[in-house]
């Protein structure tokens, strides 16, 4: 709400009281000064010098605060002009009174001057005010500002008016008796009607009921003052009387009054900006913080926008990719058995390549934060011991790897292996930002937000040069990566963002120039009950609930059964070993909408003496049972076109014929965890025979 104009405040009754009481005393001053009023005095001249060039100093300034105002009512705008109209006055009369400037002469003009330009001054003050009283309240038309300016044009107009005429008329405004100057009737006549226009201003004011604002309860007293004073000043009958120079007195104490009630209101005004200013920059500060938060906000959620878009395209490409290693890998093991023993090494350095494209084919699926945790409850401190003694193996003397655990540390519900990959990746990188070698801390804490919410977070710092701010806002961002060629894929960043989203956590990364890096994962502490996800086959090392060692947790299956993972002899050697245990008239129904897929398992599987039927969806699969088929064994992929899906067709077989041994096997699907949940077994593509065997047979 802005502050009201000066003319607008209302006055309280405090204010009026005052005025009232103050008025009463002035008018008491003058009833005890009346009967000597015309005690003669020494002349001094130069007292109406000082008077009115103070009375000029003060109206001039009230005149400029009240001009000043950024919004201007007419009747505002009338009492400025009283103002300036007084002040110009006031100069007028020290130019024009004998000894004020010099001695025993004017400045300008005759004796009889001054006499005309104090009646005139004191005359036409009061009526400016009567002006203001009948515009206040009238509505206001829809004018130009500068309609405003005609009253301070007709008061300077008016002023130069009264001077000009002064000058022009010598009529006797006072007589010299032979030892003193006497009014002459003109002057105590023109007097009177001055003192009674002030007093008619007066009664206008209570009369339209101004007195309730703040300005017209002080111009009251002001006139009040005015009246008063130059009764009693042409009462005494002359010039340097007692009434003589208490009218002087009295005046600069009246002109001073408005003044000062300026004064007040714009150090309240002031006050009033400082506290609007106050509250302004702490609503800007809030406003900017809000601004940086929901900077941050919408850069997060970009963030996690794109790693979403990013996860359902490694989603995509993951299935897809395995589809074409699953065709390399079957049509590997033909070939291997057409060539024999001497094909070993080729095979190998192939099936070790098939790998680690599998490998990273899994990252790409931990990018959409979807995939289950295979959660388990984890004492933190003995799983980062465990994990900084596995990783040292990966680093030389050059990079010892410290620990800071502040103990108590709280058990956390996490996937180890997630764990140590993500953590592997951290520290890994730490060493390939310090060429010449340095520490790596590893460190943990546990922490409380201001609402209670308990949190633990797991930090890696190294004291490399840092990473440069235009870089570091991809870094999460997956196949990004500063490294050589051949030295990173881009995928270990994007995996950590999405094992600690996943997590129900987040990561923060401080790294400025040459003061190095720490990451850190927050994880929440909680109490939520701990659902572990089960697995055919899990590759881990190690004792029950460790961490696996670096090496494996770089390449680790998911938890389903994972594709080749044996060398060729070994391979040979399983094989052989199950079919040892495979009966005669086996049947095989493989389902597969992927054609090379299809055709590459079932020359796999036929090489190995199986029966091999083989359909391209879950409704031909179905039409194959309806005309008679009774197989063994159900191999089919979880994600299929049409209205059926490996895993319903895998229920409405098992409800058909429960004695049907059912695998399934995926690119990639969310649906896996789902079936490993139901009791089926999953195996990934890329597999091997022994690995089929191996779900066959468990």
């Amino acid at each position: 709400m802005p502050y009201p104009e000066v003319v607008e405040e209302v006055a309280s009754r405090s204010q009026l009281r005052l005025a009232i009481g103050l008025s009463l005393l002035l008018l008491g001053g003058i009833a005890l000064v009346f009967p000597h009023a015309a005690q003669p005095l020494p002349p001094l001249p130069h007292v109406s010098g000082m008077y009115g060039a103070a009375i000029a100093m003060i109206d001039l300034a009230t005149f400029w605060l009240l001009i000043s105002a950024s919004h201007q009512p007419r009747s505002h705008a009338v009492i400025a002009a009283a103002y300036l109209f007084g002040g110009l006055m006031a100069v007028a009369y020290v130019l024009c009174f004998p000894g004020a400037v010099f001695p025993e002469r004017p400045v300008i003009g005759s004796a009889h001057a001054a006499s005309w330009i104090f009646i005139t001054w004191r005359a036409g003050f009061p009526l400016f005010i009567l002006w203001a009283v009948l515009v206040e309240g009238a509505p206001e038309r829809p004018t130009r500002s500068s309609s405003n300016r005609w009253p301070a044009l007709v008061a300077v107009l008016a002023a130069l008016m009264a001077f000009l005429v002064s000058q022009m008329n010598d009529a006797g405004a006072v007589s010299n008796d032979g030892q003193r100057e006497r009014f002459t009737l003109f002057t105590v006549y023109g007097s009177y009607v001055a003192a009674v226009l002030a007093a008619g201003a007066v009664g206008m004011i209570w009369l339209r009921e101004l007195h309730h604002r703040s300005i017209f309860v002080w111009l009251m007293f002001v006139l009040t003052a005015e009246a008063a004073g130059v009764w009693l000043s042409t009462y005494s009958g002359g010039r340097y009387t007692l009434a003589w120079y208490t009218t002087r007195v009295e005046g600069l104490i009246a002109s001073a009054v408005l003044l000062l009630l300026l004064a007040q209101h714009f150090r309240r005004l002031q006050r009033h900006l400082a506290d609007t200013v106050a509250i302004l920059k702490a609503r800007t500060d809030d406003l900017q913080a809000e601004i940086h938060r929901r900077e941050s906000a919408e850069a997060k959620l970009a963030q996690a926008k794109k790693m979403e878009a990013v996860g359902q395209l490694g989603a995509g490409l993951s299935h897809d990719l395995n589809n074409i290693l699953q065709v390399i890998t079957g049509r590997l093991s033909i070939l291997h058995r057409r060539a024999g023993t001497l094909a070993d090494a080729d095979v190998e350095v192939i099936r070790r390549n098939v790998r680690k494209a599998e490998a990273m084919t899994r990252q790409l699926t931990l990018l959409s934060g979807r995939r289950r945790m295979n959660v388990q409850p984890l004492n933190l401190a003995t799983a980062l011991t465990d994990i900084a003694e596995s990783v040292r193996a990966l680093l030389d003397e050059r990079y010892p790897v410290r620990l800071e655990l502040e103990q108590p540390l709280p058990d956390v519900a996490l996937d180890p292996l997630e764990l140590e990959i993500a953590l592997t990746n951290l520290m890994t990188n730490a060493r390939d930002a310090m060429p010449d070698g340095g520490t790596i801390v590893l460190g943990a804490r546990m922490e409380r937000s201001v609402d209670g919410q308990a949190s633990v977070t797991v930090t890696v710092k190294d004291r490399g040069p840092g990473i440069r701010p235009e870089v570091l806002e991809r870094i999460f961002e997956p196949f990004f990566t500063t490294k050589e060629p051949g030295k990173g894929t881009g995928l270990g960043l994007a995996q950590v963002y999405g094992f600690a989203k996943a997590s129900g956590g987040h990561v923060e990364v401080d790294s400025r120039p040459g003061q190095g890096t720490r990451l850190a994962l927050v994880f929440p502490v909680s109490e939520r009950r701990i659902e572990a996800g089960s697995a055919v086959t899990t590759a881990t090392a190690g004792p029950a609930g460790s961490a696996a060692t670096a090496g494996t947790a770089l390449t680790a299956a998911t938890g389903w059964t994972a594709g080749p993972q044996t060398s060729a002899v070994g391979a040979e050697q399983s094989v052989a070993s199950s079919m040892a245990s495979l009966q005669a008239g086996e049947v095989i129904l493989l389902v597969d909408d992927n054609d090379d897929v299809r055709e590459a398992s079932q020359q796999l599987l036929m090489s190995a003496g199986f029966a091999v039927r083989t359909a391209k969806d879950a409704s031909e699969a179905l039409r194959w049972m309806d005309e008679g088929l009774v197989p063994d064994v159900l191999i089919s992929d979880i994600v299929m076109p049409g209205a059926m899906n490996g895993l319903e067709l895998a229920r409405r077989i098992k409800a058909r014929r429960p004695d049907v041994r059912v695998v399934l096997v995926t690119g990639y699907s969310e649906m896996a965890q789902g079936a490993i949940e139901e009791g089926f077994p999953v195996v990934r593509k890329p597999y091997d025979l022994t690995a089929l065997l191996n779900a066959f047979f468990p």
